[in-house]
């Protein structure tokens, strides 16, 4: 005889009973010392959520709603915002097949990033076409993550979109970059706001991390001296100034040192800037990998020598793979560094997010405006982040690591 199933606990109930399945219950006011901690915690917490609740609802944001466009763009025409709507429809779509290929994220988190979203959504978004695009994107997240949920039960299916999806991230980049600047394209004095910082950051990552294995496996080589010394040369150099050095470095010498072929020694300040950060992450990102090469057991190279295996043949199927698995914490945190590093820009007179807050609240009539906008970029950033580190967490879960 079936069981009947039994109703779903509410919220609160679960709360309770974990709490009293759990030790707090004795520890919170095990003595008189834990009480008073005890105590003074909870008032504290109530206070700090109080004041903020308060601030909040009576915080000067028509700022941020004046501003919403500076704030997403900068000054990108409007009539040329379809050289960016594509890339990001195709974001989203590749964002929802990597969760149902390999990700799945869990509902909290789900929950968390899409309450951040709403709220973001909220405050930038206007009700145009710039609303229609957004819901755009998170239906082909959507239809995405069906699909390579779908094509779990088939593994030709399945083997064939998690290649398409794989080769579509890769060439995400370019193909932004290409109606970036094809045709009649803005100049990139236009680009600004949080478009800026992501666009920065995605193409220091993307460029980056391939020299990074250059460098990591170069600096590893032995029987080379020549690419050892020049690998590790470059690395010791780029790390051994801070970033802002090297921007100013990219702002006024990189043209004189720059060659002429397509007159890249003309190159405006967002291409210098992205040279000098995809080079910047390349050093930094190298001696995470490298890290890695050297977790791996000698045993994994005489096995492959074993087998007959050639040196890229060793490369492909043990060492990076083992090695990116080993390094994927370190190697996150590096990119979020990455992107929170990209507001230095503003200093070299590349407009970010930043810039764009800074002039806001800098205007008459949003004086006194200078935390409402502090708040709403560092919330942006956290949003950015956030979601960074929770793919990056959901993926090691499903990957095993921490637990085999």
């Amino acid at each position: 005889m079936a069981e009947t199933p039994q109703p779903r606990a509410s919220l609160l109930a679960r709360i309770q009973h974990g709490y009293r399945e759990s030790d707090a219950s004795a520890q919170l006011f095990k003595t008189k010392t834990h009480t008073v901690i005890t105590i003074i915690s909870a008032i504290t917490a109530i206070w700090v959520l109080v004041t903020l609740t308060n601030w909040m609802f009576n915080a000067e944001w028509q700022v941020i709603l004046d501003k919403r466009r500076p704030f997403l763009v900068g000054k990108f025409p409007a009539d040329q915002m379809w050289r960016i709507w594509p890339g990001v429809w195709i974001f989203g779509a590749l964002l929802g097949l990597s969760s149902g290929l390999w990700m799945r994220p869990g509902k909290n988190t789900a929950i968390t990033i899409a309450a951040g979203i709403a709220i973001l959504s909220f405050l930038l978004v206007e009700l145009d076409s710039t609303a229609i695009n957004l819901a755009l994107i998170l239906l082909l997240a959507l239809a995405g993550y069906v699909v390579a949920v779908r094509a779990q039960d088939s593994p030709s299916v399945r083997s064939l979109i998690s290649r398409v999806t794989v080769a579509t991230w890769v060439l995400l980049i370019p193909f932004m970059i290409i109606l970036l600047f094809v045709g009649d394209a803005p100049p990139t004095s236009y680009w600004g706001g949080i478009f800026v910082n992501v666009m920065l950051a995605a193409i220091a990552i993307v460029v980056g991390t391939p020299v990074a294995v250059f460098l990591s496996l170069g600096r590893s080589l032995d029987g080379y001296p020549a690419i050892r010394i020049a690998s590790t040369a470059f690395i010791e150099v780029v790390r051994g100034a801070p970033l802002i050095a090297w921007l100013f470095m990219g702002r006024f010498v990189l043209p004189f040192i720059l060659p002429s072929w397509f007159g890249m020694n003309e190159a405006d300040v967002i291409f210098r800037t992205m040279i000098v950060l995809i080079l910047f992450n390349a050093a930094y990102t190298a001696e995470v990998i490298r890290g890695g090469l050297q977790a791996i057991p000698k045993g994994q190279y005489e096995a492959a020598d074993s087998l007959g295996l050639g040196y890229f043949q060793t490369l492909r199927a043990i060492s990076l793979p083992q090695a990116f698995r080993a390094v994927l914490p370190s190697l996150i945190n590096q990119y979020i560094g990455l992107f929170k590093d990209t507001t230095l820009v503003y200093l070299i007179s590349v407009v970010d997010v930043l810039e764009v807050g800074r002039k806001a609240f800098n205007e008459l009539d949003y004086t006194g405006t200078a935390l409402e906008v502090l708040v709403f970029v560092g919330f942006i950033f956290w949003l950015v982040t956030f979601s960074m580190s929770a793919i990056s967490r959901r993926v090691e879960a499903n990957m095993g690591l921490g637990s085999r």
